[in-house]
């Protein structure tokens, strides 16, 4: 239900409120004193939810849309409030136009309309709750020092059609037309934009807020700081895990994610450790401040690495990471058990897209099993005579998640009452199955199918032994991360 609605601004609204940001938020918290940033970051300070109800707001909200008619441009759109289940949310529309050097539809709006500055240094970054048309979208911050319209540093995210919570580290926010990483002590305004190319967009906004984690990050060194915080380098030659090939995994100096495996290290002789490949989604790639480089960080808190290199020759996959060591800690092989399971729901594009994204889970990767023909191709497979599924191969801290949570999500994303298909995609290699690798996940996978069938679901998943589970071609793994769409036959739906 619509409860008020601005269309868009005049395009010759002054060029100055182009990137009067996004966020939805006006007014300043209490001011930042010095020492603080010794302390533990606060949970979550809420900018806005939408809702009438301002008792748990920080900011008030003086939104306002944008589109590039504002410089000659055609797109157009609008945004409104709405009130969906229950939950307020604002929801931003149109048609993004590359015409006359246009590109973009924004709503936002300035953190203090008294043009003081807001400190956030009290945070880890930006957390949103949204729901969108399986589109690219971004966030662009302004701070004290884009002083020109066309400065601003900016994070993508992707949407899809359900609700979704999506936490944006600082460190993630790439400088545009700037040579210095953002300051988060000088925020002036945010804003959610649709920009870059031809689409419809169309996404729903239902909260906005600075989230921390108080045990998101160890304590640091001044020079451990120096590198992972503010993106310095250690000298070469002189990092701890320079000549170190012991087996075990590195893990991110600040909040402990797994970040390379020794299997990928090698001697480049570079004077700093290096990597040809990284842990599943570990490593996040983004250009260089100098605008020549590409930077590496942690995916998870965003803790500066290094950078990564191609073409240089040094092993079959071409890529150095190149990494000081002051931002990582090693964990030996001994200490670093995991488990492995194989589950096939039907086109394991979307099946990886799932149960990646579990806590606990450390890498996946899809492939072949369940057949009768060595090193299969996708186009064999797909031929429906080689016996085999496309699965998913998941390894994972038996610490933080069991195989029964990971089977229960199995069940919950699939429809498992299929018999060799899912959705439009018909054949055995399609099949609904778990493939067991000891009688203790047969017998979890057997009692959650005793449970559907308790709960009237016809149940045509198979269990069986697993045998050998062949990787798939490159360009299938990560699929949907990579281009940023979602699944089409691969629905949540809680059961369980």
């Amino acid at each position: 239900m619509r409860l008020r609605e601005y269309s868009i601004f005049s395009r010759w609204l002054p060029l100055a409120l182009l990137f009067v940001a996004v966020a939805i938020g006006g007014t300043l918290v209490q001011p930042y004193k010095a020492g603080e940033e010794t302390k533990s970051p606060l949970q979550t300070m809420l900018i806005d939810d939408f809702s009438s109800v301002d008792s748990k707001k920080s900011f008030n909200t003086n939104l306002q849309f944008i589109s590039d008619r504002v410089m000659g441009g055609v797109s157009s759109g609008k945004i409104e409030f709405v009130n969906d289940d229950d939950s307020s949310s604002m929801h931003m529309t149109g048609a993004v136009s590359l015409a006359n050097n246009g590109g973009f539809i924004q709503a936002g709006t300035s953190f203090n309309p008294e043009g003081r500055n807001f400190d956030a240094r009290r945070f880890a970054g930006i957390k949103l709750l949204v729901k969108g048309n399986a589109q690219q979208y971004a966030v662009h911050l302004r701070t004290a020092e884009t002083r020109m319209p066309w400065q601003y540093y900016q994070a993508v995210f992707s949407a899809n059609g359900q609700w979704q919570e999506i936490k944006i580290p600082f460190t993630l926010f790439v400088p545009y037309s700037l040579g210095s990483p953002l300051n988060t002590r000088t925020l002036k305004s945010i804003v959610i934009v649709a920009i870059g190319r031809e689409f419809d967009a169309d996404i729903f906004v239902d909260e906005i807020a600075f989230y921390g984690d108080k045990t998101m990050y160890k304590k640091l060194t001044p020079e451990e700081e120096r590198v992972i915080v503010h993106k310095g380098t250690e000298m070469p030659f002189t990092g701890k895990y320079d000549k170190h090939f012991e087996e075990g995994v590195y893990t991110c100096k600040r909040c402990g994610e797994v970040l390379f495996d020794s299997s990928s290290k090698f001697e480049s002789s570079c004077g700093w450790p290096s990597y040809d490949d990284q842990k599943e989604a570990a490593v996040t790639k983004q250009p260089d401040a100098d605008g020549v480089r590409t930077e590496i960080i942690c995916t998870n808190c965003g803790a500066h690495l290094g950078h990564v290199f191609t073409g240089e020759g040094y092993t079959p996959k071409n890529t150095r990471y190149c990494v000081n060591s002051v931002s990582m800690d090693f964990a030996p092989a001994e200490k670093n058990g995991t488990e492995r399971a194989i589950f096939a729901s039907g086109c394991f594009w979307g099946t990886e897209y799932y149960l990646q994204k579990a806590p606990g889970v450390i890498s996946t990767a899809v492939g072949y099993t369940g057949g009768h023909v060595d090193n299969p191709t996708y186009k064999q497979v797909c031929t429906d005579k080689t016996g085999h599924a496309e699965a998913i191969e998941v390894i994972y801290d038996p610490s933080k998640t069991s195989y029964e949570k990971l089977a229960r999500l199995f069940f919950e994303t699939h429809d498992f009452t299929q018999l060799n298909r899912q959705g439009p995609d018909i054949g055995t290699q399609y099949r609904s199955a778990v493939f067991y690798l000891d009688e203790k996940q047969k017998d979890a996978a057997e009692k959650l199918i005793e449970t559907l069938k308790e709960k009237s679901f016809d149940v045509k998943t198979e269990v069986t032994p697993a045998g050998k589970f062949w990787p798939a071609e490159n360009y299938h793994q990560d699929y949907y991360k990579n281009n940023g769409k979602t699944p089409y036959c691969h629905i949540y739906k809680k059961i369980f």
